[in-house]
């Protein structure tokens, strides 16, 4: 949304515009999950994890709050609230104690009981912070290349467990074909045909699949995209 236009619809929700405001949100469904995401560790889906709910009403509250005639990017702004909010959440629930944080502002009180005091620590987390973002925002780069946005995972990621890993297996077999996933790669089409042959998984749920499918495929072919393996869901899924 342009950063003009984005102002004139902030200023509309604000004054009670109902449309403006679910215009604003959903064109930035996409970064509150990546923010949340990010802050996580993990991939987070729209209709399983409890953080893109907490995340959305801090996306909310930040819209009533912003004044778009300061110097602030809303942007920035909403990351901050949404932080803040997960962070309260995490505490709330006792969830600090499994789920490493984003770094964190050190003018920012409320997050001072999780201040790390070695040094050596902080680093590593806040560099795997780093990899994390960078690698992230390269693979919805490189997703978009196959038409394929993070939006198109979170709505259609497989909900039950034997789709779920009825995909995982065609992506691992997949995976172990390097001359498929080089096809894959050159020609931004799942092979779907050598699939269902040497799966016996029906073309109607390849094609179905097929987006996550590619995801999945990415992220277990290509070694850049290996902090994403490490702080999503994937692994837990693949051992399930």
């Amino acid at each position: 949304m342009h950063e003009q236009i984005l102002k004139d619809s902030l200023i509309s929700a604000q004054n009670g515009d109902t449309l403006a405001r679910e215009e604003i949100i959903e064109s930035h469904k996409t970064f509150i999950a990546k923010v949340s995401s990010t802050i996580c560790k993990r991939y987070l889906t729209w209709d399983n994890d409890d953080e893109l709910s907490i995340a959305l009403m801090a996306f909310n509250e930040a819209i009533d709050s912003f004044n778009p005639q300061g110097g602030a990017a809303f942007e920035s702004f909403a990351h901050t609230v949404i932080r803040r909010r997960l962070v309260d959440y995490f505490r709330k629930e006792g969830k600090h104690k499994y789920l490493s944080l984003s770094p964190m502002n050190p003018e920012d009180e409320e997050l001072s009981i999780y201040d790390i005091n070695n040094s050596q620590e902080q680093y590593q987390k806040e560099n795997s912070n780093t990899q994390f973002a960078e690698a992230m925002e390269k693979y919805i780069k490189v997703l978009s290349e196959y038409g394929v946005s993070i939006d198109d995972l979170l709505k259609t990621s497989p909900k039950h467990r034997d789709s779920k890993q009825t995909l995982i297996r065609v992506t691992l077999t997949l995976v172990n074909y390097p001359h498929l996933v080089a096809q894959l790669k050159q020609r931004k089409l799942l092979p779907i045909k050598e699939l269902e042959l040497s799966t016996g998984v029906k073309r109607k749920v390849l094609e179905k699949g097929r987006k996550y499918i590619i995801a999945l495929t990415l992220i277990l072919s290509e070694p850049e995209f290996y902090p994403l393996k490490t702080f999503t869901k994937i692994t837990a899924d693949l051992m399930e």
